[in-house]
């Protein structure tokens, strides 16, 4: 391993590599999507802190069942999605909707899975993707994103 990344006592080790507690926190605040991880026991465990949350979300949420954290018309939806990803009867569930904040948002739920295929839990990933929607031909040159 190359001496400049070496990892240190304070360096969160993955198999492709390491980071910092605060290069991880960055780089959840930075991603162009929110995302959120339920256990396998269905309490949310962690979620990303963007200071644009199209979905807002507190310190309160964590520790609680996912379900809870839905309103009361997607809660039985919820429920199967968290069952059918359980059973290993579906892996991803993809919704999207216009017209929140006058955004088109993505919103994912992935399965996730260890090397044995055992449910380890569920990743929520929501997107604002009204720019990517009108996307036409090849952008080959270099311009930069607004802040």
């Amino acid at each position: 391993m190359n001496q400049d990344i070496q990892p240190t006592d304070h360096t969160i080790k993955l198999s492709t590599g390491s980071f910092t507690i605060e290069e991880l926190e960055a780089i959840f605040s930075n991603l162009p999507a929110e995302v959120s991880f339920v256990d396998k026991n269905d309490l949310v465990k962690f979620y990303s802190n963007k200071p644009d949350r199209l979905f807002l979300r507190g310190k309160g949420a964590l520790g609680k069942d996912l379900r809870l954290c839905h309103p009361p018309r997607f809660q039985a939806m919820m429920q199967q999605i968290i069952q059918d990803f359980k059973n290993g009867k579906e892996s991803r569930a993809l919704f999207w909707r216009s017209s929140h904040k006058d955004k088109f948002t993505s919103i994912e739920y992935i399965a996730l899975r260890n090397e044995k295929n055992e449910y380890l839990g569920t990743l929520e990933v929501v997107q604002d993707v009204t720019e990517m929607r009108s996307l036409k031909g090849d952008r080959n040159e270099l311009v930069y994103s607004p802040k």
